[in-house]
């Protein structure tokens, strides 16, 4: 996957990008690691999943989305026009023990977390 991917909460406001398999903020900083359908946190918590354009969260719930997704049951909102990121810092390696985890898809809900709170450190 390469590119700049917004990913965009349940508002439509971006809060995070996806740029090859690290999740960036809008500030450049790294937050994140995409590790086949697992998203772990730079520190190497497993934090969610992200398969066919939606980010869940570890049960399962909807925390966010990137353009392109289609959730069956649920009306994802306009999006807003992301801001412009700053350059990209370079990322850290991800940890040795992030690896491969099934994508749990639970029903088609938001999540309680804020996808802002989902990276954060």
């Amino acid at each position: 996957m390469t590119g700049d991917l917004p990913i965009y909460d349940k508002f439509g406001t971006a809060q995070y990008r996806l740029c090859d398999l690290v999740f960036y903020d809008y500030q450049g900083k790294p937050r994140g690691f995409l590790v086949g359908e697992a998203v772990y946190d730079i520190r190497g918590q497993h934090r969610g999943f992200y398969k066919s354009y939606v980010m869940r969260d570890r049960m399962g719930m909807v925390i966010g989305f990137a353009e392109g997704a289609r959730i069956e049951g649920m009306t994802l909102p306009l999006v807003n026009i992301p801001s412009v990121p700053y350059r990209n810092l370079p990322a850290p390696e991800p940890p040795p023990d992030c690896n491969h985890k099934d994508c749990r898809e639970g029903p088609p809900k938001w999540s309680m977390m804020p996808l802002g709170n989902m990276l954060v450190l």
